[in-house]
């Protein structure tokens, strides 16, 4: 009974460190003080290895401080443990953003893509996703054009590249994505659409009724209907 008792209470002891340590580490956290709060997030995942949350401030913390080889450590680490990736890097973003620091999660995929490369495509997507976000389209056309080397018929990431052309003024290439993606599904309702607008306002009336035709059938909306009769009105006028 004694060894049983000493046994439970080892326990308790154990779960009441790691709650003092947790509650510690997240006041370093709120206070910047990142060199300790990093130092007991190391802490707590040696007790508890797979807790996506730790992971996420121990990855802003050591990256604050400039810890770049750290970070990538607790990368390769935490999918060791099982952590789900799109989780992680979910928060470490979101996490980035709250400190103010939106960079941190920029360079920490750089620096990852290049410490893990078994994680490159998955890494790859994500920064696809950090520059849409970002409205850089010489980097989304980069990165879409990498995703799409692996699978060139999907329309999610054909839709970027034809979004970065767009912000980088490239109509021509643009053109020829939206395109390809009609090759690949031809009533995809936005890029019908995108590309009826694109010809409406480019003046190229026969183009933008086919085109917003097609996407009156596929989706009738209020919208389409009064854009076709406009460009209707135009044509009669002509």
């Amino acid at each position: 009974m004694a060894a049983v008792a000493m046994s439970v209470a080892a326990v308790a002891t154990a779960a009441t460190n790691y709650e003092v340590t947790a509650v510690k580490a997240s006041r370093f956290f709120e206070w910047r003080e990142w060199a300790s709060a990093e130092a007991l997030y190391g802490i707590m995942l040696a007790e508890k290895p797979d807790v996506d949350s730790t992971y996420i401030k121990a990855i802003v913390a050591a990256s604050m401080i400039g810890h770049t080889d750290a970070a990538s450590h607790l990368l390769t680490q935490a999918m060791k443990a099982g952590v789900s990736f799109p989780r992680l890097m979910a928060g470490v973003k979101t996490v980035s953003f709250e400190v103010g620091a939106a960079n941190v999660y920029e360079d920490f995929l750089l620096r990852s893509q290049r410490d893990c490369p078994w994680l490159e495509r998955a890494i790859d997507a994500e920064l696809l996703k950090y520059y849409r976000f970002r409205d850089n389209g010489e980097l989304i056309v980069r990165y879409a054009r990498k995703m799409l080397a692996g699978v060139p018929q999907s329309v999610d990431y054909l839709s970027a590249l034809a979004e970065g052309y767009v912000i980088t003024g490239d109509y021509d290439s643009a053109i020829a994505a939206w395109q390809k993606i009609l090759e690949v599904s031809p009533e995809d309702y936005l890029t019908l659409l995108k590309l009826g607008n694109y010809y409406a306002n480019a003046g190229q009336h026969d183009e933008a009724l086919e085109y917003l035709g097609r996407a009156e059938a596929v989706r009738a909306t209020p919208y389409v209907t009064q854009r076709l009769a406009s460009l209707d009105s135009v044509g009669k006028k002509l």
